[in-house]
């Protein structure tokens, strides 16, 4: 039908010059959508991986918070006069890993000097940095810092006894390694 309109537009000259653009048409508009639905899919397989990585790396902290929780609550328990204990701790930042580095620094200067006699120097400088890794392609680790930890706060049925208070708070401060006024003791 397409070829019907053009034999009568154009002459026999025309159309051979036409086709080929007509195809090229064709074949750019098959690679546009092409090109438009590949990214798409792409995206979608990036944001769920993100996702799920960021899943599981706020499960092994929210974990590793229980787990510290847990114990302090079991300690604690045990201190002469407690009686019931439960314990909250709330963290300022997360644990931090350090991997190590191999780093290359590159530095390059011209200096230029044109015909009036002006001189111009450029430096230009290029770091190239690559993880270390083992044998068994995790990172080699030079420091990990500690989650830095905010506040506690202990609730206990014998908090009413100012002996037994006392005794919550220093060891709270002591198996912490926190300041004091990062510790609230209440009674249940």
């Amino acid at each position: 039908m397409i070829l019907k309109k053009l034999s009568e537009l154009f002459n026999d000259g025309q159309k051979k010059k036409l086709k080929p653009l007509i195809a090229l048409a064709c074949i750019c508009i098959l690679a546009l959508v092409a090109i438009s639905v590949i990214p798409q899919n792409k995206k979608q397989e990036t944001s769920n991986t993100v996702s799920t990585n960021t899943k599981t790396e706020a499960s092994s902290e929210e974990s590793e918070k229980e787990d510290l929780e847990s114990k302090l609550t079991q300690i604690l328990s045990k201190i002469n006069g407690a009686g019931d204990v439960d314990v909250m701790i709330t963290f300022e930042s997360s644990e931090e890993i350090i991997p190590a580095y191999n780093s290359n620094i590159t530095t390059e200067t011209t200096k230029e000097q044109d015909s009036s006699g002006g001189e111009r120097t450029t430096t230009s400088s290029t770091e190239n940095k690559t993880m270390i890794t083992s044998n068994s392609n995790d990172p080699v680790v030079l420091k990990t810092s500690e989650a830095k930890i905010k506040g506690v706060i202990v609730v206990a049925s014998g908090a009413s006894d100012p002996t037994v208070k006392e005794l919550l708070y220093d060891a709270v401060k002591t198996s912490l390694q926190i300041s004091g006024h990062q510790v609230e003791i209440y009674e249940k």
